[in-house]
């Protein structure tokens, strides 16, 4: 695995900026410095942190689920009923 982006192939990479996971999380960054540009009291950095923490959890369970899910399949076992909501 390239350690830059910029180490990577071309087509790899091309793929990887447009894969919809990316340009989702693009977007919700997008979003997020534009709410901190917005804060201008601390009651607004206080909720904007909240927010922040609450999409860094979610992305921490995300991951989680995922995790438990590729040990799964390489211990050979079946996919969950449920699905993890990445």
């Amino acid at each position: 695995m390239p350690a830059k982006l910029t180490d990577m192939p071309p087509d790899r990479l091309d793929a990887l900026i447009k894969h919809p996971f990316h340009r989702e999380n693009a977007e919700r960054l997008i979003g997020f410095i534009r709410d901190l540009r917005e804060c201008h009291c601390p009651e607004d950095f206080v909720a904007f942190q909240h927010e922040l923490l609450k999409a860094m959890l979610e992305a921490s369970h995300a991951r989680a689920a995922r995790n438990r899910v590729i040990k799964r399949l390489k211990r050979g076992e079946k996919l969950p009923r449920t699905r993890p909501s990445w």
